[in-house]
């Protein structure tokens, strides 16, 4: 059956949520699905990028200041050419939501109405969303939670399980060669001026005191010789500035960037710090080329290790610097194991983190096969 799929999004930026909707929306658009995005706020730096792969995106609306209710005007006209309705975080579902629910008062129809958090940072720091995320939920019929803990959350707002799904973030597989990671390597070293020789480590996040750069910076005073590659955009001002100014020379803030992959095949490790992920996709992509991970020892991160009975990356305990720097150079020390998590964490995404499989999901909830 092919379906009429409108997304609803805020922001179009370089992050985590806007990948997993480039591979959703291309597996959509490969099952020969009509799909259209749109996004109404001012960050839209993704957009051209959707538009010259081919993704229909609708910048049309502009929202204003505060709640502007003249986007709930513009979701109840747009959505009547398409079968389902999917919001991509709390700011959509504030107005979708209400949208849906005038229509029944009125005695109409409204697409299936379905909801993704891909996380939960906003919580931190505006608890009153907790309120707005419960009231949404009651009109919407299908929330999907990225992680268990996501779902959990759910839960705990009251929200019915029969109506809460968890789906994994998806990510696109590559099959590379040894000589394909040493050119990658070269290219590398040659862009940033490095040393061929010394270990080269990437973190890709956005730049806020939640993803926890500055332990990286801490550890990089530890371990000269190597290279931390800090890759994403700012999400703090003030934090990205206090880590520019005092960072160690070899740390490097790369910002955003849209070849992600191409750096992730050049490194040697991959590291997160975060203090809270739902299913981080920057993790699955690094697992998708196959580097060895470091991660914090979070929910978010140990999830992944889930079904599998061999490690597949090495965890060292949040916010614990001394722990971080011992399991560096574990890992920078044993080649073994860093071959063996590097290809258990490439084969577990493959099998069950693809973007084809999160596709799949989420065409039974639009389907309602589940919820």
């Amino acid at each position: 059956m092919k379906l009429r799929i409108l997304h609803l999004t805020q922001f179009l930026g370089v992050g985590g949520l806007e990948k997993v909707l480039f591979l959703l929306i291309n597996e959509q658009l490969k099952a020969g699905h009509e799909v259209e995005l749109v996004v109404y706020d001012y960050e839209q730096s993704w957009v051209e990028y959707f538009r010259n792969n081919g993704i229909k995106v609708d910048t049309s609306f502009s929202k204003g200041q505060g709640y502007d209710r003249k986007l709930l005007k513009f979701i109840s006209q747009k959505s009547k050419a398409f079968d389902v309705v999917h919001t991509h975080d709390l700011n959509p579902h504030m107005y979708a939501s209400p949208v849906k629910f005038l229509h029944s008062l009125m005695g109409k129809t409204f697409p299936r109405l379905v909801h993704t958090a891909h996380g939960m940072d906003h919580l931190h720091k505006r608890p009153i969303t907790k309120l707005y995320e419960k009231l949404c939920s009651l009109f919407t019929d299908c929330t999907i939670g990225v992680s268990s803990a996501v779902c959990d959350y759910y839960y705990s707002l009251g929200v019915s399980k029969k109506k809460v799904v968890n789906i994994n973030n998806g990510t696109l597989v590559i099959e590379s060669q040894e000589s394909d990671r040493a050119d990658a390597r070269k290219r590398l070293r040659l862009s940033f001026g490095l040393d061929p020789s010394k270990l080269v480590w990437i973190s890709v996040a956005r730049v806020v005191p939640l993803k926890d750069q500055q332990i990286l910076c801490d550890l990089a005073k530890q371990l000269p010789d190597e290279t931390f590659l800090l890759v994403g955009p700012s999400g703090d001002d003030k934090y990205w500035n206090h880590l520019e100014t005092t960072k160690p020379s070899n740390v490097i803030m790369a910002g955003a960037r849209s070849d992600v992959n191409e750096l992730l095949l050049g490194s040697d490790f991959f590291v997160s710090a975060s203090r809270h992920e739902g299913i981080p996709i920057s993790v699955l992509e690094a697992g998708a080329i196959g580097i060895p991970c470091l991660l914090s020892d979070i929910p978010g991160h140990k999830v992944i290790q889930s079904g599998k009975n061999e490690p597949i990356a090495v965890y060292f305990k949040t916010e614990n610097l001394a722990d971080l720097n011992e399991k560096s150079r574990k890992l920078s020390q044993n080649a073994t194991l860093t071959e063996s998590i590097g290809s258990a964490l490439h084969q577990h995404v493959k099998e069950n983190f693809s973007s084809t499989t999160m596709y799949k999901q989420y065409l039974e909830v639009y389907l309602g096969k589940k919820c």
